[in-house]
Protein backbone atom coordinates (compact mmCIF):
# COMPACT_ATOMS: atom_id res chain seq x y z
CA UNK A 1 0.00 0.00 0.00
CA UNK A 2 0.94 3.56 -0.83
CA UNK A 3 2.44 4.52 3.13
CA UNK A 4 3.73 8.16 2.21
CA UNK A 5 3.33 10.91 -0.05
CA UNK A 6 5.69 13.84 -0.96
CA UNK A 7 4.66 16.93 -2.88
CA UNK A 8 6.57 19.82 -3.75
CA UNK A 9 5.42 22.88 -6.25
CA UNK A 10 2.53 20.86 -8.10
CA UNK A 11 0.02 23.83 -9.09
CA UNK A 12 -1.60 25.21 -5.76
CA UNK A 13 0.23 22.52 -3.75
CA UNK A 14 3.47 24.44 -2.49
CA UNK A 15 4.38 21.65 -0.20
CA UNK A 16 2.72 18.53 1.44
CA UNK A 17 3.99 15.15 3.15
CA UNK A 18 1.30 12.53 4.26
CA UNK A 19 1.97 9.75 5.91
CA UNK A 20 -1.19 7.10 4.91
CA UNK A 21 -2.36 3.87 6.38
CA UNK A 22 -4.73 0.66 5.41
CA UNK A 23 -8.53 1.29 5.22
CA UNK A 24 -10.73 3.40 3.86
CA UNK A 25 -8.80 7.50 3.32
CA UNK A 26 -11.29 10.01 2.17
CA UNK A 27 -10.74 13.19 1.00
CA UNK A 28 -13.31 16.29 1.11
CA UNK A 29 -12.81 19.79 0.76
CA UNK A 30 -14.85 22.51 -1.64
CA UNK A 31 -14.61 22.50 -5.68
CA UNK A 32 -11.28 23.67 -6.40
CA UNK A 33 -9.67 23.34 -3.32
CA UNK A 34 -7.22 20.90 -4.62
CA UNK A 35 -8.29 17.57 -3.75
CA UNK A 36 -7.45 16.16 -7.45
CA UNK A 37 -4.14 17.85 -7.42
CA UNK A 38 -3.52 14.24 -5.14
CA UNK A 39 -4.62 12.29 -7.84
CA UNK A 40 -2.44 14.10 -10.55
CA UNK A 41 0.62 13.80 -8.22
CA UNK A 42 0.32 10.22 -8.16
CA UNK A 43 -0.47 9.92 -12.32
CA UNK A 44 2.66 12.16 -12.40
CA UNK A 45 4.90 9.96 -10.09
CA UNK A 46 3.98 6.82 -12.20
CA UNK A 47 5.36 8.39 -15.15
CA UNK A 48 2.42 10.45 -16.28
CA UNK A 49 2.86 13.53 -19.04
CA UNK A 50 3.82 16.62 -17.29
CA UNK A 51 3.70 20.59 -18.68
CA UNK A 52 5.13 23.59 -17.52
CA UNK A 53 2.19 25.03 -16.31
CA UNK A 54 1.74 22.25 -13.72
CA UNK A 55 3.96 23.64 -11.76
CA UNK A 56 4.00 26.03 -9.66
CA UNK A 57 4.08 29.45 -10.77
CA UNK A 58 7.13 30.92 -9.48
CA UNK A 59 9.17 28.00 -8.80
CA UNK A 60 11.60 25.83 -11.53
CA UNK A 61 11.24 22.42 -9.96
CA UNK A 62 8.56 20.13 -9.03
CA UNK A 63 9.45 17.04 -6.66
CA UNK A 64 7.36 14.09 -5.85
CA UNK A 65 7.97 10.93 -3.60
CA UNK A 66 6.08 8.17 -3.01
CA UNK A 67 6.40 4.95 -0.73
CA UNK A 68 5.15 2.00 -1.28
CA UNK A 69 5.02 -1.46 1.47
CA UNK A 70 5.03 -4.34 -0.93
CA UNK A 71 6.26 -7.55 -0.30
CA UNK A 72 4.69 -9.31 -3.59
CA UNK A 73 6.63 -6.18 -5.44
CA UNK A 74 10.65 -7.25 -4.27
CA UNK A 75 11.30 -9.16 -7.23
CA UNK A 76 9.81 -6.50 -9.94
CA UNK A 77 11.74 -4.09 -8.15
CA UNK A 78 14.98 -5.65 -8.69
CA UNK A 79 14.12 -5.64 -12.50
CA UNK A 80 13.92 -2.14 -12.74
CA UNK A 81 17.46 -1.42 -10.96
CA UNK A 82 16.55 -1.77 -7.09
CA UNK A 83 17.49 -3.62 -4.13
CA UNK A 84 15.24 -7.06 -4.65
CA UNK A 85 15.90 -7.56 -0.65
CA UNK A 86 13.71 -4.85 0.60
CA UNK A 87 10.04 -4.92 1.19
CA UNK A 88 9.23 -0.71 0.17
CA UNK A 89 9.30 0.62 -2.86
CA UNK A 90 10.12 3.70 -3.17
CA UNK A 91 9.40 6.40 -6.21
CA UNK A 92 10.64 9.34 -6.69
CA UNK A 93 10.40 12.19 -9.31
CA UNK A 94 12.15 15.60 -9.71
CA UNK A 95 11.41 18.18 -12.83
CA UNK A 96 13.05 20.86 -13.41
CA UNK A 97 12.24 23.80 -15.60
CA UNK A 98 14.97 26.19 -16.67
CA UNK A 99 15.84 28.37 -19.16
CA UNK A 100 13.47 26.88 -21.60
CA UNK A 101 14.64 23.21 -21.24
CA UNK A 102 12.91 20.37 -19.24
CA UNK A 103 15.36 18.23 -17.17
CA UNK A 104 12.70 15.14 -15.82
CA UNK A 105 14.64 12.77 -13.79
CA UNK A 106 12.85 8.95 -12.16
CA UNK A 107 14.00 7.27 -9.29
CA UNK A 108 12.69 3.90 -8.57
CA UNK A 109 14.59 1.98 -5.36
CA UNK A 110 17.27 4.73 -6.14
CA UNK A 111 18.00 4.08 -9.48
CA UNK A 112 17.27 5.86 -12.72
CA UNK A 113 14.12 4.68 -14.59
CA UNK A 114 12.40 5.51 -17.37
CA UNK A 115 9.33 6.38 -17.65
CA UNK A 116 7.95 3.51 -19.79
CA UNK A 117 9.79 1.10 -17.49
CA UNK A 118 7.82 2.96 -14.61
CA UNK A 119 4.40 2.61 -16.11
CA UNK A 120 5.30 -1.22 -16.75
CA UNK A 121 5.54 -1.72 -12.84
CA UNK A 122 2.58 1.28 -11.95
CA UNK A 123 -0.32 -1.07 -13.15
CA UNK A 124 0.87 -3.42 -10.10
CA UNK A 125 0.97 -0.67 -7.69
CA UNK A 126 -2.02 1.40 -8.04
CA UNK A 127 -5.34 1.58 -9.61
CA UNK A 128 -6.61 4.40 -10.46
CA UNK A 129 -10.52 4.81 -11.24
CA UNK A 130 -10.54 8.01 -13.75
CA UNK A 131 -12.54 8.89 -16.88
CA UNK A 132 -10.02 6.88 -19.25
CA UNK A 133 -11.55 3.31 -16.91
CA UNK A 134 -14.96 4.26 -17.42
CA UNK A 135 -14.13 4.04 -21.57
CA UNK A 136 -12.26 0.57 -20.55
CA UNK A 137 -14.63 -0.98 -19.04
CA UNK A 138 -17.25 -0.21 -21.80
CA UNK A 139 -14.92 -1.02 -24.70
CA UNK A 140 -16.33 -5.01 -25.80
CA UNK A 141 -12.67 -6.00 -26.71
CA UNK A 142 -11.75 -5.67 -23.22
CA UNK A 143 -14.68 -7.91 -21.49
CA UNK A 144 -13.23 -11.28 -23.14
CA UNK A 145 -10.30 -10.66 -20.75
CA UNK A 146 -11.98 -9.59 -18.07
CA UNK A 147 -13.77 -12.84 -18.15
CA UNK A 148 -10.94 -14.86 -18.16
CA UNK A 149 -8.91 -13.30 -15.39
CA UNK A 150 -12.30 -13.76 -13.10
CA UNK A 151 -12.36 -16.86 -13.85
CA UNK A 152 -8.36 -17.79 -13.75
CA UNK A 153 -8.87 -19.30 -17.42
CA UNK A 154 -5.30 -17.47 -18.71
CA UNK A 155 -3.76 -21.00 -19.06
CA UNK A 156 -7.03 -22.79 -21.15
CA UNK A 157 -6.43 -19.03 -23.30
CA UNK A 158 -2.89 -19.57 -23.67
CA UNK A 159 -3.44 -23.48 -24.86
CA UNK A 160 -6.09 -21.90 -27.59
CA UNK A 161 -3.78 -19.11 -28.77
CA UNK A 162 -1.09 -21.20 -29.14
CA UNK A 163 -3.18 -23.73 -30.98
CA UNK A 164 -4.25 -21.06 -33.48
CA UNK A 165 -0.44 -20.48 -33.71
CA UNK A 166 0.07 -24.12 -34.94
CA UNK A 167 -3.13 -24.34 -36.64
CA UNK A 168 -2.62 -20.82 -38.64
CA UNK A 169 1.08 -21.92 -39.97
CA UNK A 170 -0.05 -25.27 -41.19
CA UNK A 171 -2.81 -23.61 -43.26
CA UNK A 172 -0.65 -21.29 -44.71
CA UNK A 173 2.07 -23.73 -45.99
CA UNK A 174 -0.76 -26.33 -46.91
CA UNK A 175 -1.78 -23.21 -49.05
CA UNK A 176 1.32 -22.17 -50.38
CA UNK A 177 1.70 -25.98 -50.99
CA UNK A 178 -1.62 -25.84 -53.08
CA UNK A 179 -0.71 -22.69 -55.01
CA UNK A 180 2.46 -24.33 -55.55
CA UNK A 181 1.07 -27.24 -56.93
CA UNK A 182 -1.28 -25.49 -59.68
CA UNK A 183 1.45 -24.24 -61.54
CA UNK A 184 3.79 -27.33 -60.74
CA UNK A 185 3.48 -28.37 -64.48
CA UNK A 186 4.74 -25.36 -66.22
CA UNK A 187 7.50 -25.36 -63.81
CA UNK A 188 8.04 -28.90 -63.87
CA UNK A 189 8.87 -28.35 -67.73
CA UNK A 190 11.03 -25.46 -67.05
CA UNK A 191 12.99 -27.62 -64.80
CA UNK A 192 13.67 -30.30 -66.91
CA UNK A 193 14.44 -28.30 -69.94
CA UNK A 194 17.55 -26.93 -67.42
CA UNK A 195 18.44 -30.08 -66.17
CA UNK A 196 18.31 -31.44 -69.28
CA UNK A 197 20.46 -29.29 -71.10
CA UNK A 198 23.11 -28.69 -68.28
CA UNK A 199 22.89 -32.56 -67.85
CA UNK A 200 23.77 -33.01 -71.40
CA UNK A 201 26.47 -30.73 -71.56
CA UNK A 202 28.61 -32.89 -68.78
CA UNK A 203 29.26 -29.91 -67.09
CA UNK A 204 32.90 -29.95 -64.71
CA UNK A 205 34.35 -28.00 -62.39
CA UNK A 206 37.58 -26.42 -63.94
CA UNK A 207 36.45 -27.69 -67.90
CA UNK A 208 36.54 -24.28 -69.02
CA UNK A 209 39.78 -23.86 -68.21
CA UNK A 210 40.89 -27.52 -69.52
CA UNK A 211 38.99 -26.12 -72.78
CA UNK A 212 41.13 -23.52 -73.34
CA UNK A 213 44.38 -25.08 -72.20
CA UNK A 214 43.66 -28.06 -75.00
CA UNK A 215 42.62 -25.46 -77.34
CA UNK A 216 45.83 -23.33 -77.31
CA UNK A 217 48.16 -26.59 -77.14
CA UNK A 218 46.21 -27.92 -80.56
CA UNK A 219 46.66 -24.17 -82.23
CA UNK A 220 50.87 -24.39 -81.26
CA UNK A 221 51.11 -27.86 -82.07
CA UNK A 222 53.80 -27.37 -84.62
CA UNK A 223 55.92 -25.15 -82.98
CA UNK A 224 55.83 -27.74 -80.02
CA UNK A 225 56.53 -30.65 -82.39
CA UNK A 226 59.62 -29.29 -83.62
CA UNK A 227 60.71 -28.06 -80.48
CA UNK A 228 60.39 -31.48 -79.30
CA UNK A 229 62.23 -33.20 -81.99
CA UNK A 230 65.47 -30.79 -81.86
CA UNK A 231 65.34 -31.34 -77.66
CA UNK A 232 65.36 -34.94 -78.48
CA UNK A 233 68.23 -34.39 -81.52
CA UNK A 234 70.52 -32.32 -79.19
CA UNK A 235 69.98 -34.63 -75.84
CA UNK A 236 70.02 -38.00 -77.62
CA UNK A 237 69.89 -38.52 -81.05
CA UNK A 238 72.72 -36.29 -82.64
CA UNK A 239 76.38 -37.44 -82.91
CA UNK A 240 77.55 -34.76 -80.29
CA UNK A 241 74.25 -35.72 -78.13
CA UNK A 242 74.51 -34.19 -74.45
CA UNK A 243 73.71 -37.95 -73.39
CA UNK A 244 77.07 -39.52 -74.84
CA UNK A 245 79.32 -36.71 -73.92
CA UNK A 246 78.09 -36.97 -70.17
CA UNK A 247 78.22 -40.50 -70.26
CA UNK A 248 81.85 -40.26 -71.91
CA UNK A 249 83.33 -38.49 -69.33
CA UNK A 250 81.39 -41.14 -66.61
CA UNK A 251 83.29 -44.11 -68.01
CA UNK A 252 86.57 -41.67 -67.94
CA UNK A 253 86.37 -40.49 -64.60
CA UNK A 254 85.00 -44.33 -63.31
CA UNK A 255 88.28 -45.53 -64.92
CA UNK A 256 90.41 -43.25 -62.40
CA UNK A 257 88.47 -43.79 -59.19
CA UNK A 258 90.13 -47.11 -58.62
CA UNK A 259 93.29 -44.69 -57.90
CA UNK A 260 91.60 -41.53 -56.59
CA UNK A 261 88.94 -42.57 -54.68
CA UNK A 262 87.65 -38.74 -54.27
CA UNK A 263 86.55 -38.57 -57.73
CA UNK A 264 83.84 -41.67 -57.26
CA UNK A 265 81.43 -39.27 -56.23
CA UNK A 266 81.94 -37.28 -59.02
CA UNK A 267 81.33 -40.16 -61.15
CA UNK A 268 78.33 -40.98 -59.06
CA UNK A 269 76.92 -37.76 -59.88
CA UNK A 270 77.31 -37.59 -63.03
CA UNK A 271 75.48 -41.06 -63.78
CA UNK A 272 72.30 -39.86 -62.16
CA UNK A 273 72.82 -36.44 -64.23
CA UNK A 274 72.65 -38.99 -67.55
CA UNK A 275 69.72 -41.10 -66.06
CA UNK A 276 67.58 -38.14 -65.27
CA UNK A 277 68.19 -36.76 -68.99
CA UNK A 278 67.04 -40.66 -70.20
CA UNK A 279 64.01 -39.68 -68.38
CA UNK A 280 63.49 -36.10 -69.99
CA UNK A 281 64.30 -37.67 -73.14
CA UNK A 282 61.17 -40.58 -72.82
CA UNK A 283 59.12 -38.09 -71.71
CA UNK A 284 59.42 -35.41 -74.52
CA UNK A 285 59.42 -38.99 -77.10
CA UNK A 286 55.79 -39.48 -75.25
CA UNK A 287 55.01 -35.72 -75.71
CA UNK A 288 55.89 -35.75 -79.07
CA UNK A 289 53.43 -38.91 -80.20
CA UNK A 290 50.63 -36.93 -78.83
CA UNK A 291 51.19 -33.50 -79.93
CA UNK A 292 50.47 -33.84 -83.64
CA UNK A 293 48.13 -31.60 -85.02
CA UNK A 294 44.45 -32.60 -85.32
CA UNK A 295 42.28 -30.50 -86.80
CA UNK A 296 38.70 -32.26 -86.02
CA UNK A 297 40.15 -32.67 -82.23
CA UNK A 298 40.80 -28.56 -82.39
CA UNK A 299 37.01 -27.83 -83.95
CA UNK A 300 35.31 -30.37 -81.46
CA UNK A 301 37.33 -28.30 -78.31
CA UNK A 302 36.09 -25.07 -79.92
CA UNK A 303 32.65 -26.03 -80.71
CA UNK A 304 32.42 -27.35 -76.81
CA UNK A 305 33.67 -24.01 -75.52
CA UNK A 306 31.55 -21.86 -77.87
CA UNK A 307 28.53 -24.11 -76.50
CA UNK A 308 29.75 -23.38 -72.41
CA UNK A 309 29.96 -19.58 -73.50
CA UNK A 310 26.48 -20.03 -74.48
CA UNK A 311 25.16 -21.91 -71.61
CA UNK A 312 26.51 -19.23 -69.53
CA UNK A 313 25.09 -16.14 -71.39
CA UNK A 314 21.56 -18.35 -71.42
CA UNK A 315 21.44 -19.07 -67.44
CA UNK A 316 23.14 -15.47 -66.58
CA UNK A 317 25.87 -17.62 -65.23
CA UNK A 318 29.70 -16.16 -65.35
CA UNK A 319 31.65 -19.34 -64.59
CA UNK A 320 30.76 -22.74 -65.26
CA UNK A 321 30.32 -23.65 -61.52
CA UNK A 322 27.38 -21.66 -61.46
CA UNK A 323 25.88 -23.51 -64.14
CA UNK A 324 26.45 -26.39 -61.79
CA UNK A 325 25.01 -24.83 -58.94
CA UNK A 326 21.93 -24.59 -61.55
CA UNK A 327 22.11 -27.51 -62.67
CA UNK A 328 21.77 -29.09 -59.45
CA UNK A 329 19.25 -26.91 -58.07
CA UNK A 330 17.09 -27.65 -61.05
CA UNK A 331 17.49 -31.46 -60.28
CA UNK A 332 16.38 -30.96 -56.42
CA UNK A 333 13.49 -28.61 -56.87
CA UNK A 334 12.57 -31.45 -59.15
CA UNK A 335 12.39 -33.85 -56.91
CA UNK A 336 10.49 -31.74 -54.58
CA UNK A 337 7.89 -31.23 -57.16
CA UNK A 338 7.55 -34.77 -57.73
CA UNK A 339 6.72 -35.10 -54.66
CA UNK A 340 4.29 -32.67 -53.84
CA UNK A 341 1.21 -34.55 -54.43
CA UNK A 342 2.02 -36.62 -51.39
CA UNK A 343 3.48 -33.31 -49.42
CA UNK A 344 0.35 -31.23 -50.23
CA UNK A 345 -2.05 -34.44 -48.68
CA UNK A 346 0.34 -34.99 -45.69
CA UNK A 347 -0.34 -30.82 -44.96
CA UNK A 348 -4.04 -31.06 -45.31
CA UNK A 349 -3.80 -34.06 -42.78
CA UNK A 350 -1.69 -32.49 -40.26
CA UNK A 351 -3.62 -28.97 -41.02
CA UNK A 352 -7.10 -30.50 -40.15
CA UNK A 353 -5.24 -32.44 -36.96
CA UNK A 354 -4.57 -29.31 -36.24
CA UNK A 355 -8.23 -27.61 -36.53
CA UNK A 356 -8.84 -30.46 -34.52
CA UNK A 357 -7.11 -29.85 -31.42
CA UNK A 358 -7.65 -26.20 -31.62
CA UNK A 359 -11.84 -26.71 -31.98
CA UNK A 360 -11.23 -28.86 -28.86
CA UNK A 361 -9.43 -26.61 -26.84
CA UNK A 362 -11.67 -23.41 -27.63
CA UNK A 363 -14.79 -25.42 -27.14
CA UNK A 364 -13.26 -26.48 -23.82
CA UNK A 365 -12.21 -22.78 -23.02
CA UNK A 366 -15.81 -21.97 -24.33
CA UNK A 367 -17.57 -24.09 -21.41
CA UNK A 368 -15.26 -22.92 -18.73
CA UNK A 369 -16.26 -18.93 -19.72
CA UNK A 370 -19.93 -20.09 -19.51
CA UNK A 371 -19.32 -21.61 -16.19
CA UNK A 372 -17.29 -18.37 -15.47
CA UNK A 373 -19.70 -15.98 -16.80
CA UNK A 374 -22.80 -17.42 -14.35
CA UNK A 375 -20.63 -17.31 -11.39
CA UNK A 376 -19.67 -13.34 -12.57
CA UNK A 377 -23.60 -12.45 -13.02
CA UNK A 378 -24.20 -13.90 -9.45
CA UNK A 379 -21.69 -12.16 -7.93
CA UNK A 380 -22.13 -8.67 -9.90
CA UNK A 381 -26.32 -9.20 -9.40
CA UNK A 382 -25.25 -9.18 -5.30
CA UNK A 383 -23.19 -6.83 -5.35
CA UNK A 384 -25.12 -4.18 -7.13
CA UNK A 385 -27.96 -5.27 -5.04
CA UNK A 386 -26.14 -3.47 -1.93
CA UNK A 387 -26.05 -0.16 -4.15
CA UNK A 388 -29.35 0.02 -4.38
CA UNK A 389 -29.45 -1.32 -7.83
CA UNK A 390 -31.41 -4.34 -6.26
CA UNK A 391 -33.87 -4.15 -9.64
CA UNK A 392 -30.79 -4.13 -12.26
CA UNK A 393 -29.37 -7.04 -13.81
CA UNK A 394 -26.48 -7.88 -15.42
CA UNK A 395 -25.43 -10.99 -17.96
CA UNK A 396 -22.63 -11.90 -19.62
CA UNK A 397 -23.13 -12.73 -23.11
CA UNK A 398 -21.36 -15.14 -25.11
CA UNK A 399 -21.57 -16.36 -28.32
CA UNK A 400 -19.60 -19.43 -29.68
CA UNK A 401 -18.98 -20.05 -32.93
CA UNK A 402 -15.76 -22.99 -34.22
CA UNK A 403 -16.13 -21.36 -38.34
CA UNK A 404 -14.62 -18.04 -36.55
CA UNK A 405 -11.91 -19.14 -34.16
CA UNK A 406 -9.30 -16.42 -33.66
CA UNK A 407 -6.53 -16.52 -30.66
CA UNK A 408 -8.98 -15.89 -28.28
CA UNK A 409 -10.94 -19.16 -28.89
CA UNK A 410 -14.67 -19.19 -30.53
CA UNK A 411 -16.35 -16.46 -28.20
CA UNK A 412 -17.45 -12.89 -28.61
CA UNK A 413 -17.78 -11.72 -25.36
CA UNK A 414 -20.23 -8.62 -23.96
CA UNK A 415 -21.23 -7.66 -20.96
CA UNK A 416 -25.09 -6.69 -20.45
CA UNK A 417 -26.89 -4.67 -18.41
CA UNK A 418 -30.49 -3.21 -17.56
CA UNK A 419 -31.04 -0.88 -14.75
CA UNK A 420 -34.48 -1.13 -14.52
CA UNK A 421 -36.79 -4.51 -14.46
CA UNK A 422 -38.79 -4.99 -17.70
CA UNK A 423 -36.19 -3.91 -20.15
CA UNK A 424 -33.72 -6.52 -21.89
CA UNK A 425 -29.88 -6.17 -21.07
CA UNK A 426 -28.37 -4.18 -23.31
CA UNK A 427 -24.38 -3.62 -24.43
CA UNK A 428 -22.85 -1.98 -21.05
CA UNK A 429 -21.90 1.45 -23.05
CA UNK A 430 -25.77 1.96 -23.56
CA UNK A 431 -25.52 2.71 -20.26
CA UNK A 432 -27.09 6.39 -20.13
CA UNK A 433 -26.89 7.27 -16.42
CA UNK A 434 -23.27 8.36 -15.02
CA UNK A 435 -23.95 7.05 -11.53
CA UNK A 436 -25.27 3.99 -12.78
CA UNK A 437 -22.25 3.57 -14.71
CA UNK A 438 -19.97 4.41 -11.65
CA UNK A 439 -21.86 1.54 -9.67
CA UNK A 440 -21.53 -0.75 -11.76
CA UNK A 441 -17.10 0.00 -12.56
CA UNK A 442 -17.49 0.32 -8.61
CA UNK A 443 -19.03 -3.37 -8.61
CA UNK A 444 -16.62 -4.42 -10.75
CA UNK A 445 -13.60 -3.37 -8.69
CA UNK A 446 -15.06 -5.51 -5.90
CA UNK A 447 -15.99 -8.49 -7.50
CA UNK A 448 -12.50 -9.06 -9.04
CA UNK A 449 -10.40 -7.65 -6.57
CA UNK A 450 -8.84 -11.16 -6.09
CA UNK A 451 -7.96 -11.41 -9.60
CA UNK A 452 -6.36 -8.39 -10.10
CA UNK A 453 -4.70 -7.72 -6.80
CA UNK A 454 -3.65 -4.30 -6.23
CA UNK A 455 -2.06 -2.97 -2.75
CA UNK A 456 -3.36 0.71 -3.42
CA UNK A 457 -7.29 1.53 -4.94
CA UNK A 458 -7.76 5.37 -5.87
CA UNK A 459 -11.56 6.91 -6.71
CA UNK A 460 -12.16 10.37 -8.29
CA UNK A 461 -15.50 11.32 -7.50
CA UNK A 462 -17.12 8.00 -7.40
CA UNK A 463 -20.32 9.37 -5.97
CA UNK A 464 -20.81 11.65 -9.52
CA UNK A 465 -24.71 11.15 -9.69
CA UNK A 466 -25.52 9.49 -6.71
CA UNK A 467 -26.85 10.57 -3.52
CA UNK A 468 -28.69 9.86 -0.09
CA UNK A 469 -29.10 5.54 0.47
CA UNK A 470 -27.04 5.05 -2.82
CA UNK A 471 -24.45 7.24 -1.49
CA UNK A 472 -24.18 5.56 1.85
CA UNK A 473 -24.20 2.05 -0.22
CA UNK A 474 -20.87 2.82 -2.31
CA UNK A 475 -19.53 4.01 1.12
CA UNK A 476 -20.51 0.58 2.39
CA UNK A 477 -18.83 -1.06 -0.12
CA UNK A 478 -15.60 0.70 -0.34
CA UNK A 479 -14.86 0.26 3.52
CA UNK A 480 -15.09 -3.27 2.74
CA UNK A 481 -13.19 -3.52 -0.40
CA UNK A 482 -10.52 -1.23 1.92
CA UNK A 483 -10.34 -4.18 4.49
CA UNK A 484 -8.40 -6.02 1.94
CA UNK A 485 -6.44 -2.93 -0.43
CA UNK A 486 -5.79 0.28 0.96
CA UNK A 487 -8.36 2.77 -1.13
CA UNK A 488 -8.25 6.60 -1.16
CA UNK A 489 -11.42 8.33 -2.18
CA UNK A 490 -12.08 11.70 -3.37
CA UNK A 491 -15.67 12.58 -2.34
CA UNK A 492 -18.22 15.53 -2.09
CA UNK A 493 -20.37 13.07 -0.48
CA UNK A 494 -21.20 12.80 3.18
CA UNK A 495 -22.75 9.84 3.32
CA UNK A 496 -19.79 8.31 1.51
CA UNK A 497 -17.23 9.85 3.67
CA UNK A 498 -18.74 8.57 7.05
CA UNK A 499 -17.42 5.58 6.05
CA UNK A 500 -14.07 6.73 6.15
CA UNK A 501 -11.38 5.13 8.27
CA UNK A 502 -8.99 7.97 8.06
CA UNK A 503 -10.48 11.49 6.25
CA UNK A 504 -8.22 14.55 5.28
CA UNK A 505 -10.18 17.80 4.11
CA UNK A 506 -8.57 20.19 1.62
CA UNK A 507 -8.61 23.52 2.06
CA UNK A 508 -7.56 26.91 -0.17
CA UNK A 509 -6.30 29.63 1.39
CA UNK A 510 -4.56 32.86 0.33
CA UNK A 511 -1.25 34.54 1.71
CA UNK A 512 1.10 36.98 0.47
CA UNK A 513 -1.07 37.20 -3.18
CA UNK A 514 -0.50 33.61 -3.65
CA UNK A 515 -2.88 30.55 -3.13
CA UNK A 516 -1.78 27.55 -1.12
CA UNK A 517 -3.80 24.19 -1.10
CA UNK A 518 -3.84 22.43 2.99
CA UNK A 519 -4.21 19.20 3.53
CA UNK A 520 -5.15 18.72 7.32
CA UNK A 521 -6.37 15.46 8.99
CA UNK A 522 -9.43 15.10 10.47
CA UNK A 523 -8.51 13.52 14.32
CA UNK A 524 -11.78 13.02 16.49
CA UNK A 525 -15.36 12.19 15.23
CA UNK A 526 -16.02 16.06 16.10
CA UNK A 527 -14.07 17.36 13.59
CA UNK A 528 -15.55 14.82 11.36
CA UNK A 529 -19.11 15.46 12.24
CA UNK A 530 -18.53 19.52 11.57
CA UNK A 531 -16.94 18.34 8.01
CA UNK A 532 -19.77 15.99 7.19
CA UNK A 533 -22.38 18.82 8.31
CA UNK A 534 -20.36 21.15 6.29
CA UNK A 535 -20.79 18.73 2.90
CA UNK A 536 -24.94 17.94 3.84
CA UNK A 537 -25.90 21.74 4.19
CA UNK A 538 -22.73 23.90 2.79
CA UNK A 539 -22.97 26.08 5.96
CA UNK A 540 -20.31 26.48 8.35
CA UNK A 541 -22.75 25.96 11.32
CA UNK A 542 -26.44 24.19 11.00
CA UNK A 543 -27.16 22.20 14.02
CA UNK A 544 -29.01 20.00 12.01
CA UNK A 545 -26.85 19.02 9.78
CA UNK A 546 -24.71 18.55 12.09
CA UNK A 547 -26.93 16.16 14.28
CA UNK A 548 -27.33 14.12 10.62
CA UNK A 549 -23.28 14.01 9.97
CA UNK A 550 -23.10 12.46 13.75
CA UNK A 551 -25.93 10.12 12.93
CA UNK A 552 -24.26 9.05 9.22
CA UNK A 553 -21.49 8.17 11.39
CA UNK A 554 -22.82 6.67 13.76
CA UNK A 555 -24.56 4.18 11.12
CA UNK A 556 -21.57 4.18 9.00
CA UNK A 557 -20.25 2.11 12.42
CA UNK A 558 -22.87 -0.24 12.33
CA UNK A 559 -22.80 -0.89 9.14
CA UNK A 560 -19.03 -2.15 8.57
CA UNK A 561 -19.03 -5.77 7.42
CA UNK A 562 -18.47 -8.34 4.66
CA UNK A 563 -20.14 -8.18 1.65
CA UNK A 564 -18.01 -10.03 -0.60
Amino acid sequence: MLTYLSVSNLAIIDRLELELEQGLTVLTGETGAGKTMLLNAIILLMGGRLARDQVRTGEELLTIEGSWESQALSGRLAQLGGDDGEDEVIVRRAVKFSGGRKKDRLFVGGQLCTRSRLQELAPELINISSQHEYVSLLKRSGHIHILDRFGKLEGKAARVRAAHEEYSKLNLDYEAAVEEAKSREERMGQLTTTAEELGAAELSEGMEEELRESISRLNHAVEIGAALQSSLSDLYEADDALISGLVAVERRLVEVAAFESRVSPYADRLAGVAADVEDVVAGLRELLGVSEFDPQLLDHMQERLAALEKLKRRYSAATVEELIEQRDEADAELLRLGDLDLSVTRLLAQRDEARGRLEALARELHNARERAGKRLEKRLARVLATLEMKKAEFRVGIDYSTQEISPLGGDQVEFLFSANPGEEPRPLRTIASGGELSRVLLAFKAVLADAYPVPTYIFDEIDAGIGGRTALAVGKLLATLAAKQQVICITHSAQLAAHADHHYVVTKVEKGGKTFALFGPLESDEERAEELARMISGLDESQSALEHARELLDAARKERGGLL
